[in-house]
């Protein structure tokens, strides 16, 4: 780095200056320093923003990095991690007590490919075998602590370091995983994190409570992708950091970005892809969320149905309730979903209480949503009969006078939730728009709810939709038998 070399009025340092402490020094403050001297290797515009943005002025412990595709993301893990464990960052102690100690650092994918992707970074970088075209030519690496690599273990996904530093690289699918159960990471970052069938759960599970030693670091970094299992969440993450969140930091990439792409290949992929599909082309090169065609709702409609209140409102002697019972009665079946709705406006439902059991005993099923009714103002029951039992249940509550849901209503009870959740969307009528304006739905969180509306697929019977069909039911009952189906039409206005 030219300008560091001026600023201590050195020329190209001899092997013996490397350790001096004005170069180590430097590379602990600045890892752009730490990146281009050390191990020889240049940052691509994204890469500097986030790396520099995370370490300075001072380290961010949580961050959310969510880009397009090829931007260089796992190069400036595998660089981040060479990072932490040369100088074992958030180790405390006395110098002397640091360089003996033990120390790990871990990367995992739920995709085993990207995980070696890490590990082979790390391997190429150290033994300056890293290549990459930088202005229409090839460069290799030149590291100048190739002496820090001490050894590596493929199948353990692990590479030894000089220092007593070690660093994994996992899927998270795979059984390798849980011989680290139990084991403290200074830092762990989650490579294409959306691709996790329980990104919400493992955060506290496997992620959290794995860094709790050292009040670790933690990263999760993917490119959106409609189809993945974890889609929904990792927009909840991203909308609630976009909002000023401070839990997460948050940080994007473009494609375009990754200037170690030659500018003409990139520009003729760019193009293919929008010929092929524009979609596509929205998360691909610029790290966009876009909708399945097959889901039934889109991320930012479930995203705006929340409130976010903590824990569930107590009932309010002048608001008016309706209780919907979705039974799942069979042992290994479905479960039983009960919800609450604070209907005194029409226009704008809000969820107030969920509750689920499955396989639960029937009658101590019906007893729960005698109190729920009567807990809530006798509240107006709806009760679905389309389900095993669900017949006989209504009779053995007739005096709860329950109004029947049934299959023949499930087209319409789910028209009536689309209506509503995109009428969520809309802030203000636009002026000049004529809009089927037929109310809106807000609920407190309810995370199993989000995950099925996520998944929501009309035409696949084997997803569980108890939640999803709760809340049909819940709007299905106000604009069908309050408000008599009726939908308020706005004129559309030209001036």
């Amino acid at each position: 780095m030219p300008e560091l070399l001026a600023k201590y009025k050195l020329q190209t340092p001899e092997p013996s200056e490397i350790l001096s402490g004005l170069f180590l020094n430097e590379g602990r403050k600045n890892i752009k320093f730490f990146a281009e001297y050390f191990l020889g290797i240049h940052f691509n515009p994204f890469q500097e923003r986030y790396l520099l943005g995370t370490t300075q002025p001072e380290l961010s412990l949580q961050n959310l990095i969510i880009t397009g595709n090829q931007v260089g993301k796992t190069l400036a893990l595998a660089v981040l991690h060479l990072w932490f464990n040369f100088y074992k960052i958030l180790l405390e102690g006395e110098p002397e007590g640091i360089s003996q100690s033990y120390f790990t650092t871990l990367n995992i994918s739920p995709i085993s490919r990207q995980s070696r992707e890490c590990f082979r970074y790390i391997n190429e970088i150290l033994t300056s075998s890293f290549s990459w075209i930088e202005d229409k030519k090839r460069f290799v690496n030149k590291c100048k602590i190739e002496y820090f690599f001490k050894s590596k273990n493929e199948n353990m996904g692990r590479i030894e370091f000089s220092n007593g530093s070690n660093f994994f690289s996992l899927s998270t699918g795979e059984d390798k995983g849980a011989g680290l159960q139990g084991a403290q990471f200074a830092l762990i970052t989650y490579d294409e994190c959306v691709q996790g069938y329980h990104l919400r759960e493992e955060l506290p599970a496997r992620i959290y409570s794995r860094t709790a030693k050292y009040n670790g670091r933690i990263d999760l970094i993917s490119t959106p992708d409609e189809q993945a299992n974890s889609q929904q969440y990792w927009f909840h993450l991203y909308s609630e950091a976009l909002k000023g969140g401070k839990e997460w930091k948050l940080f994007t990439g473009l494609y375009d970005e990754n200037i170690f792409i030659l500018e003409k290949s990139r520009e003729e992929f760019k193009k293919r892809l929008k010929i092929m599909s524009p979609e596509k082309y929205e998360q691909v090169v610029l790290g966009k969320f876009i909708v399945s065609e097959v889901n039934m709702f889109s991320p930012e409609m479930i995203e705006n149905l929340w409130i976010y209140k903590t824990k569930p409102p107590t009932p309010q002697e002048e608001r008016q309730y309706a209780l919907v019972a979705d039974w799942g009665i069979a042992e290994q079946g479905d479960e039983t979903v009960m919800l609450i709705g604070d209907i005194t406006d029409l226009d704008n439902i809000e969820i107030v209480y969920g509750y689920s059991k499955r396989g639960g005993d029937p009658v101590e099923l019906m007893a729960m949503a005698s109190f729920l009714k009567q807990e809530w103002n006798d509240a107006d029951f709806v009760s679905d009969i389309g389900g095993m039992g669900g017949v006989i249940i209504k009779k053995m509550l007739i005096k709860l006078k329950p109004i029947s849901f049934g299959k023949e209503h499930k087209s319409d009870a789910l028209f009536y939730l689309q209506v509503r959740l995109r009428n969520n969307l809309r802030k203000n009528l636009t002026k000049g728009e004529a809009i089927d304006e037929n109310g809106r739905v807000k609920s407190l969180y309810l995370s199993k709810l989000e995950n099925q509306l996520s998944a929501y697929k009309i035409s696949d019977e084997k997803l569980d939709t108890d939640w999803v069909m709760a809340l049909a039911m819940l709007v299905w009952f106000v604009d069908k038998r309050k408000r008599g189906g009726k939908m308020r039409s706005f004129p559309l206005r030209l001036g």
